[in-house]
């Protein structure tokens, strides 16, 4: 199977925001409420405008006013230059009698150029609309008397040389004239041929100066067409602008940071990623199940789709593993029921498939399993651990799933769990091989405890469970890489959806008139479990009546359990025996009887007993008597779960 992960899809950026989208939304509303307080803190700026028509002064070759941007006649760029000068500013500036120094006012100012037009608009920004007002109009005006004075000065300065060369002229005038005067002949004629010619300047320096003098007392630099007036509100900050960017920012911040929190922590969330990081096949994808897989309080329908993923993988294991893979390894890799879920209900696909099935309930701190098969209660595994039981005695027949047995978790002790990777847990699994076609071990979370690991020698084959949402993408990949380098093959991975913690599942509604009969039993162990909770909370030491540690769902109330019970429960947990003589032997009447109920709530199911022992004091004489009550105390619920199945 190709199981190289391709670029990402537009799914895989659509599944980013669901699982982060608290963070991005939480960056988005903090960018808003940053920028709100910047609007707060941040003072207003007012700014006024004033429209200025820029005329030409009619002498473009001393102003050098061709080659304007527009018409030819005025280069408003240069002008618009002008507006923001140092001279024009100092002019500014005093017009305004302000105390402002001159580069602060050239910073709050600024001239813009209407496109296809001749007029500059000259803006000035100040802390008030007043002020504002002020220095728009002073900007306006005094760049208005700069360009006078330039145009004025270089008349003047035009006018005064051809003046002075008039003056030169009248000189050389009055020379030649009295040169002609005095002289005869030839050299009148000449001094009389020069005069004339000097006259001729004369008249055209007269002609040069006369316009100039009319122009100089006409000149029209520009007019204001539209007057600075006090701004009504605040050009800056503008707080549309500003929240808008805000929250462009604050999402930006959101995803960036939503992004850094789902990479630090990788987990699987898809089955693509499942299919393209761990490096095992995916045989079974119930993502898409994940409310009847919530919602089932056992094993799953088999008439369901979830039910039939898991029975086309056990056609799979059977063709695949055949008769010399027997003892399969289903690990989790997350703490939590995804491992029971899918122990139980593959065991159970392959119970239907005609099949001796055994599931081992190797996980002594989860229940999820056997609570789905109904056989919490009583002796299991620890006590088989221990060499308090065989684990025939301890093996349960689960209602509504011919040919599965189960050995439960039985009720550990405080070291109990330190046995399943020893040697005695290696003997039990070679001595289960031959019990069963397919022995099935519901390890613990690979990601808590190497359980799976010290039981990879004695396994054929292994199924690692993953539920997405809830599983690091290390985690699983050193789970498969660390059971294959154990020697044990890999088969693939069950992924399951993730199951929130509020999710609890739920058991069908059973017919109204069982429906008291099934919840009575239920209650009971319920009560008796929280007040053996509450009782080691406060520090008490457990009631007598408390068969198992807190936490761990008690064994049938003591009005249904047959007489010497709590004695043989008793010598379970400590090894020692105590006398039976106060206990009445249970009547065989009594006991054939509770074996008849059995069969008739699972008459698919028949199967050997625990084999019976001579009434003793001893160990032995003890599980017999404590496997039999717990079966006929379910014999009830059993029979009422049978027709529902």
């Amino acid at each position: 199977m190709d199981t190289a992960a391709s670029g990402p899809e537009l799914g895989d950026y659509t599944a980013f925001l669901r699982r982060r989208w608290w963070i991005v939304a939480v960056g988005a509303a903090v960018g808003v409420t940053l920028a709100a307080l910047a609007l707060l803190v941040v003072p207003a700026t007012y700014t006024a405008k004033t429209a200025v028509q820029v005329r030409p002064t009619g002498v473009p070759d001393l102003t050098g006013e061709r080659s304007g941007r527009t018409n030819g006649e005025v280069n408003l760029d240069t002008e618009a230059q002008v507006v923001a000068s140092t001279q024009v500013a100092y002019a500014a500036v005093s017009l305004m009698d302000s105390a402002e120094e001159v580069t602060e006012a050239r910073e709050r100012v600024s001239v813009t150029v209407p496109p296809n037009s001749s007029v500059l608009e000259i803006a000035f920004s100040d802390a008030t609309p007043e002020l504002a007002r002020r220095g728009s109009a002073a900007f306006a005006a005094a760049y208005l008397d700069y360009r006078r004075a330039q145009v004025t000065d270089q008349l003047d300065g035009r006018i005064a040389a051809l003046r002075d060369e008039r003056e030169g002229r009248r000189a050389e005038l009055d020379a030649l004239a009295e040169r002609a005067a005095t002289s005869s002949g030839g050299a009148r004629v000449r001094a009389e041929s020069h005069l004339a010619a000097v006259q001729g300047e004369l008249t055209e320096l007269n002609n040069q100066i006369n316009p100039l003098s009319a122009l100089r007392e006409s000149v029209v630099p520009g007019r204001i067409i539209t007057a600075a007036t006090a701004p009504d509100s605040p050009s800056s900050p503008v707080a549309l602008l500003w929240l808008t960017g805000g929250a462009l920012l604050g999402l930006l911040g959101g995803l960036t940071a939503g992004y850094v929190v789902d990479r630090s922590a990788p987990r699987l969330h898809r089955v693509r990623e499942l299919r393209g990081s761990v490096g095992a096949p995916l045989l079974l994808d119930l993502t898409d199940e994940a409310e009847a897989v919530s919602a089932a309080g056992g094993p799953l329908p088999s008439a369901g789709r979830a039910a039939q993923g898991f029975h086309a993988l056990a056609h799979t294991l059977r063709n695949r593993l055949g008769v010399t893979g027997r003892l399969l390894l289903v690990p989790a890799v997350p703490p939590g029921r995804s491992g029971g879920i899918a122990a139980v209900n593959l065991a159970a696909a392959l119970a239907r498939t005609d099949a001796d099935v055994l599931l081992v309930c190797a996980d002594l701190e989860d229940r999820t399993a056997a609570e789905l098969l109904d056989v919490t209660d009583g002796p299991g595994l620890a006590e088989v651990l221990e060499g308090a039981a065989e684990h025939t005695e301890v093996e349960r027949r689960p209602a509504g799933v011919p040919g599965l047995r189960v050995l439960p978790p039985g009720r550990p002790g405080e070291h109990t769990a330190e046995l399943l990777q020893r040697d005695v847990m290696s003997v039990l699994l070679h001595e289960l091989r031959g019990s069963a076609r397919y022995v099935l071990i519901a390890t613990a979370p690979t990601s808590v405890r190497a359980d799976a690991y010290a039981m990879a020698d004695d396994a054929d084959a292994a199924i690692v469970t993953v539920e997405l949402g809830r599983t690091r993408v290390s985690d699983a990949v050193d789970a498969v890489q660390r059971l294959e380098r154990l020697g044990v093959e890999v088969l693939g991975t069950v992924g399951l959806p993730e199951r929130r913690p509020a999710e609890v599942p739920v058991p069908e509604a059973a017919p109204a008139e069982h429906a008291g009969q099934r919840s009575a039993g239920a209650a009971i162990r319920t009560a008796r479990d929280l007040f053996e909770r509450l009782r080691v909370w406060w520090g008490l030491p457990p009631s007598s009546a408390a068969a198992t540690p807190a936490g761990v769902t008690a064994a049938q109330p003591t009005e249904d359990r047959p007489a010497g019970a709590e004695q043989a429960e008793k010598a379970d947990r400590t090894g020692t025996s105590e006398p039976a003589a106060p206990a009445a032997p249970p009547e065989p009447a009594e006991e054939d009887r509770t074996e008849q109920a059995v069969p008739e709530a699972e008459p698919a199911a028949p199967g050997p007993e625990a084999p019976a022992a001579p009434a003793a004091a001893d160990g032995p004489v003890v599980k017999k008597s404590a496997v039999p009550a717990q079966q006929a105390g379910t014999a009830a619920d059993d029979a009422d779960l049978a027709p529902q199945r």
